[in-house]
């Protein structure tokens, strides 16, 4: 068997979707680095949040926090269970949906990233006041 044939073999061993063109493959690939790239993100926001529970007042914050950051993590990890598992039906038609949510998801990772210490003071101060503004 040849690597080509191996590989379609491999790929299309799955009954709910076949690859059958070159635009499959590359759709195939966007579809898959759309999910990556999204899950990465995921992983990435909750250890950022986890700077912003640190300052906030009041006890519910670190609950709230923890099932917010539990629930982007789990968003995350389905999408990277999204790599081996391709959705049923038009699966390539997705990424009308993952490719936008890829960018998006990275672009939150950046913009919270390059702006922590800023939203962190805006926290503290948010903080403050609502302590009665001592400290």
């Amino acid at each position: 068997m040849s690597e080509h044939e191996l590989t379609a073999t491999i790929l299309n061993a799955h009954s709910w979707y076949h690859i059958d063109s070159p635009l499959d493959y590359i759709r195939a690939a966007i579809w898959c680095g759309s999910n990556l790239v999204t899950a990465i993100s995921y992983f990435l926001i909750p250890m950022e949040l986890g700077h912003w529970r640190r300052v906030m007042p009041f006890e519910s914050s670190a609950r709230i926090g923890q099932l917010f950051i539990g629930f982007i993590f789990f968003c995350g990890l389905s999408h990277l269970a999204m790599l081996v598992i391709m959705q049923t039906g038009p699966w390539w038609a997705t990424l009308f949906i993952y490719l936008p949510m890829a960018v998006v998801s990275a672009a939150t990772v950046v913009l919270i990233r390059r702006d922590r210490k800023l939203i962190l003071d805006v926290l503290e101060a948010v903080a403050q006041g609502l302590r009665g503004g001592s400290g």
